[in-house]
């Protein structure tokens, strides 16, 4: 019987190796705390955190000479990912998606006591690849700047200082007519992206918009997580049938809840002759209970041809208390302002008609 072939490591490579690991370890992490608030220390633990787990899993796992190819693989795919996202769980995983491509790319050139492992390496490389390919699903259907699936429009020209104001999830009754008023004393046009079911609950509150003057857009029926994914998305027609029946108009302007997205929903979008938009400024404002906060993050990030995103309701629940945006609102204005943004509708900034055929 032949005895097991073991990989030889010169004295020089496995130093070297070994420490161009551990560089690219360093420069990944540096990257990916860059994209995160540093002040958040929490965050920056579980990035390093993640990193470090994985790579020692994945380390124990593995055998000299097996699946370098797909740990290779893994550590580019994370690293090419990172520069797509900023939130703290995104970066986490990928972290972890790195730390373990990386083991895997270089446990040949440490220490494994008689080629053994704990499992399979080659097997915990296809898995591994399997979760990059997933996590890059995720990303491309969530992410407003990636527009591997279609896209959206995020902002307008940067050419002109102009920003549009845009609120989800209506209409609700203790903020959308409220924030209405605020905007006419200031002689501005935002755009209103309305929930079906809520239009057909509050009917008034749509006509009332409307007929002020301001915009709206389609953003689905039911505001939920899963409805997106189906292929024929009859989600938008409904909502269009609402407006439809509503003011009879329905907009050009459609908005997917929580910006998921999929090929053939951006598809359903220009078969209807509507314009995807999504945005590029936003302040969370949906779980801040401080209205100085969400005013100081939008004033803060806003630029020209910024696509400014608010929320006048939940997940179009009419009843769900929003005055916090009621109070945010007016030092939204100033704040933009100040910084001689002009306020446009959303028509305007991307130069593309407001209403189109209800099909």
């Amino acid at each position: 019987m032949n005895a097991p072939r073991t990989l030889a490591i010169g004295p020089v490579r496995a130093p070297v190796a070994v420490l161009v690991c551990g560089v690219l370890a360093v420069v990944f992490l540096a990257v990916a705390c860059v994209r995160v608030d540093p002040r958040t220390l929490r965050t920056v633990a579980l990035v390093v955190g993640a990193l470090i787990g994985a790579a020692a899993l994945a380390g124990l796992v593995a055998r000299a000479g097996t699946a370098p190819v797909l740990g290779g693989l893994v550590a580019i795919g994370a690293a090419w990912l990172v520069s797509q996202r900023s939130d703290p769980g995104t970066l986490a995983v990928l972290a972890a998606l790195f730390g373990g491509g990386l083991a895997l790319v270089c446990a040949p050139f440490g220490v494994a006591p008689d080629g053994q492992g704990w499992g399979s390496p080659r097997t915990i490389g296809v898995v591994l690849v399997i979760a990059v390919v997933v996590t890059g699903g995720y990303i491309g259907a969530e992410t407003p700047t990636v527009h591997w699936f279609g896209g959206g429009v995020t902002h307008g020209p940067t050419t002109a200082r102009r920003v549009a104001l845009t609120f989800d999830d209506g209409p609700n009754v203790t903020a959308t007519l409220p924030i209405v008023r605020i905007l006419d004393a200031h002689g501005v046009i935002g755009t209103f992206f309305e929930v079906g079911r809520a239009i057909d609950a509050e009917p008034e509150i749509t006509r009332t918009v409307f007929e002020h003057g301001q915009l709206l857009g389609n953003h689905s029926y039911h505001h939920d997580q899963w409805r997106w994914l189906d292929p024929r998305y009859p989600e938008l027609q409904r909502t269009q049938d609402a407006f439809r029946r509503t003011i009879g108009r329905c907009p050009s302007f459609f908005r997917p809840p929580h910006g998921d997205r999929t090929p053939f929903l951006a598809r359903v979008v220009r078969d209807h002759h509507m314009h995807m938009v999504l945005w590029n400024d936003s302040a969370h404002d949906w779980d801040e209970t401080n209205p100085r906060t969400i005013a100081r993050r939008i004033v803060e990030r806003a630029e020209p041809g910024s696509i400014i995103l608010l929320h006048d309701g939940l997940d179009g629940h009419p009843t769900v208390d929003r005055t916090v945006l009621v109070r945010a609102l007016p030092l939204i204005l100033d704040g933009l302002r100040a910084k001689h943004l002009s306020i446009v509708g959303l028509n305007k900034l991307l130069n593309v008609p407001a209403w189109t055929d209800c099909g």
